[in-house]
């Protein structure tokens, strides 16, 4: 049984147990305001600590400790002990909208409802902090969009123009939470 629960911001490191393989054969992008497929072929590796530039472990801890720092909620998914997933929520982004900064699932735990729950837990979250909506923005992968189309996201009429320009290639979602 998977349990989330709320870590504190120094257990960040964690990110670097979550194994990020798959193999891609279809990424998405948006073309003229409509989400486009094409077909790929590409082996994403696990992780590694040491490695340099923003996909490494180092970039996205550089990239995420910040926004902890201003207040946003780290989740960890636990199969008794071992991490199965992790997601990092902003309950309160801009006005009413809340941001899912990061979320993972390691290979071994996908289709599980691990990511489910994380999602479910960092909705109830924004919730509870007043939020009517959360933004996404999703790698631009099938598992990854497909994930976020089947929770009600939809492409956002307006990509939020600080995360559109720090991630230009996701797919830029907004799903109403309540």
């Amino acid at each position: 049984m998977i349990n989330v629960k709320v870590l504190p911001a120094g257990r960040l490191g964690l990110i670097v147990d979550i194994d990020r393989s798959e193999h891609i054969d279809t990424l998405f992008e948006v073309r003229a305001g409509v989400v486009t497929s094409r077909p790929v072929d590409i082996d994403v590796p696990r992780w590694t600590s040491g490695g340099i530039g923003p996909h490494s472990v180092e970039g996205f801890l550089d990239f995420l400790e910040p926004i902890l720092e201003r207040g946003a909620t780290l989740l960890g998914a636990f199969d008794q002990d071992r991490l199965a997933g992790v997601a990092i929520v902003e309950e309160q982004f801009e006005g009413d909208m809340a941001w899912l900064v990061f979320l993972h699932v390691s290979n071994a735990y996908r289709r599980q409802g691990v990511g489910t729950a994380l999602w479910t837990k960092a909705v109830a979250r924004a919730r509870s902090a007043g939020s009517h909506a959360m933004y996404v923005s999703a790698t631009p992968s099938a598992s990854a969009v497909g994930f976020y189309l089947q929770r009600g996201c939809t492409l956002a009429r307006t990509p939020h123009p600080g995360l559109l320009d720090k991630e230009p290639e996701d797919i830029h979602l907004v799903a109403a939470i309540g």
